[in-house]
Parts: structure tokens; C-alpha cells; sequence
């Protein structure tokens, strides 16, 4: 499994559209067939600093989600937006236990 993160902090002035972006893409990134699950939560302890988690089958699907439209856009959105970034980490997990 791949999970993918990322931290993007949102001026208070700009937090509407950005709310709209994340939404479209979540709901289209949920539809792609690789996905196990695409979330995008604002942090209660720093109103307006947003956090995407995303789990993703393998690779492949990853490169196939980037290679999307909504994604491409999601990106430039986000760089319009936002104040500043933390960037984009991608995990490569070998395997998962649930305690």
C-alpha cells in the first residue's frame, strides 16, 4: 500500500474555494479504482491548515491518480491558495496492523 500526505495552510480569505477544490477532488480521487481511501481534514488545533491522507493500492495507481486531470489542477489550485506547504510525502507501507 501507498499512503500519500500533505500539509497546505489556507488564508481565511481564500478557505471557501479551497474547501470546493478539496471536495471535488477527494470525491473524484475516491471513484479511481486504485484508491482505498482520499481525505482532505483542517487541523481543530490550526484553523485553516488542511492535511490531505490518501491510501492508494500500489504505485501504479498512484501514477495513474497524478496523471489525472483533477489532480494537475487540485496542485495549481492549492499553489494559488495557499499560504505555504509542507509539500507532498509518499510512504510506501509494507504492511498495516490494526490495534
Amino acid at each position: 500500500m501507498i499512503l500519500i500526505t500533505g500539509t497546505v495552510e489556507i488564508a481565511p480569505e481564500n478557505r471557501a474555494e479551497f474547501i470546493a477544490a478539496a471536495t471535488r477532488h477527494c470525491s473524484l480521487s475516491r471513484e479511481e479504482p486504485g484508491c482505498i481511501s482520499h481525505t482532505c481534514n483542517e487541523d481543530v488545533m490550526a484553523p485553516g491548515t488542511f492535511v490531505f491522507v490518501e491510501r492508494w493500492r500500489d504505485m501504479a495507481a498512484v501514477q495513474e491518480h497524478f496523471a489525472k486531470p483533477y489532480s494537475r489542477e487540485i496542485v495549481a489550485t492549492m499553489r494559488k491558495l495557499a499560504t505555504s506547504s509542507t509539500g507532498v510525502e509518499i510512504h510506501d507501507i509494507a504492511s498495516t496492523r490494526v490495534v
